[in-house]
């Protein structure tokens, strides 16, 4: 699952597209996530030293630079190891595959999640869809028919404080989950989002 220290990244950048940067203390911030200080703390070790986030001497914590964390964030995911399911050739549209998900109760990630935040897909079809929770959700599997591009389904194990942000993960982890992505949709979908407008605004703009 998510560890801590990325928990904490997607946390600040969580509420980075809402507008805010900046938290009291440490202690406010751990408080939002039940984690310890000393945990929130460490877990901005590299973010203070890269300059992507500040800590005041009187515990003030601010995010200066949005796509500098989300830059970190995606290298340091590994997806792949968060997989406890992969059902591959499944005979239904990615859209349709992501609405029975959701309706089995599991929270939306990957390419979907960049659309759902986008409130639509400008970018590409992909044949790849991630969600996370219960890996023996209901899905009937059938051979695709012909000529249907098969769809690879990934069940993600969730942290516990995933579902606290809904029924899809928050764009960070969305850009963090696709980045990880082999193949030429998830890269086509990376190379079209301008991130410090996304990030910064929730604001869509296609790179040209």
């Amino acid at each position: 699952m998510l560890p801590i220290t990325q928990a904490v990244w997607r946390h600040l950048l969580h509420h980075a597209r809402g507008g805010r940067r900046a938290w009291s203390s440490l202690r406010a911030l751990a408080g939002e996530l039940e984690l310890g200080v000393s945990t929130v703390h460490k877990s901005l070790a590299h973010p203070v030293e890269i300059g992507a986030v500040s800590v005041s001497r009187l515990g003030g914590v601010e995010l200066l630079d949005p796509l500098r964390l989300l830059m970190l964030f995606a290298a340091a995911r590994r997806l792949q190891r968060d997989v406890v399911t992969r059902r591959r050739a499944v005979p239904m549209p990615a859209p349709w595959l992501e609405r029975i998900a959701l309706e089995s109760g599991m929270i939306l990630g990957g390419c979907g999640a960049i659309a759902a935040h986008l409130g639509g897909n400008p970018v590409t079809s992909y044949s790849t869809v991630v969600v996370y929770g219960d890996p023996d959700f209901g899905l009937e599997l059938r051979p695709a028919h012909a000529g249907q591009e098969p769809i690879e389904l990934l069940i993600l194990e969730p942290d516990r404080r995933l579902a606290r942000y809904g029924e899809v993960v928050p764009f960070a982890q969305a850009y963090a989950d696709v980045f990880c992505l082999p193949g030429w949709q998830a890269a086509r979908f990376i190379e079209e989002l301008d991130l410090w407008t996304v990030v910064s605004t929730g604001e869509r703009t296609i790179v040209a």
